[in-house]
């Protein structure tokens, strides 16, 4: 059972370095001809779609950089923090009993 809540780590951590380095890629206007950064942002795409025009909100250039600030990605790391650490706790609490052991108020 170890297993399942590693691989949901794991892929929680991996969407957030594909979220997370996307808005920073944007931010820092990266060379998109880089293998690397091409390859980000082509595949962190699909995770950052259901955020975009959320609340109107639009890319804004960042003047001395040349990037710009992409809120879809921004707002999709902190839902996915949020989301991800839900879900990563609730399945710890399911599998393992928590974190900690609660104590007993008889014996306090």
């Amino acid at each position: 059972m170890r297993i399942l809540s590693t691989l949901a780590g794991l892929f929680l951590t991996f969407l957030l370095f594909m979220t997370g380095a996307r808005f920073v890629l944007l931010l820092l206007d990266a060379n998109k001809e880089n293998e690397i950064v091409h390859w980000i942002l082509s595949r962190s795409d699909y995770w950052v779609k259901p955020f975009y025009n959320l609340f109107d909100l639009t890319n804004q250039a960042v003047g001395d950089t040349g990037g710009v600030a992409e809120p879809a990605s921004l707002i999709a790391f902190i839902v996915y923090v949020i989301v991800g650490s839900l879900i990563l706790g609730a399945l710890n609490r399911l599998l393992f009993g928590g974190f900690g052991r609660r104590p007993n108020l008889r014996e306090v």
